[in-house]
């Protein structure tokens, strides 16, 4: 079982590094926010070992999208709620 999360955190690693080269061309403040697509992918790796999909890399994303929609619920909650 350990095994199975070992390999997808493997293949986070190895996608992200083949990212290597876009990172660099992106400005500053991109990168920053490329980075943290990639935090997203690592806070659900456990999930993204169990969807077990033919292409690798649609697990990676969904796991990016999801942290984004999070994120953007956060923000909407945040900002509904009264500032005292």
């Amino acid at each position: 079982m350990g095994r199975t999360l070992s390999t997808i955190v493997q293949l986070i690693h190895s996608e992200e590094d083949a990212w290597r080269s876009f990172r660099r061309a992106l400005r500053k403040e991109d990168q920053d926010l490329f980075d943290r697509l990639w935090v997203y992918c690592r806070t659900h790796a456990q999930a993204a070992a169990m969807a077990n999909r033919e292409i690798p890399f649609e697990t990676l994303m969904m796991a990016m999208l999801l942290g984004i929609l999070r994120e953007l619920d956060r923000l909407q909650n945040d900002h509904s709620r009264p500032h005292l």
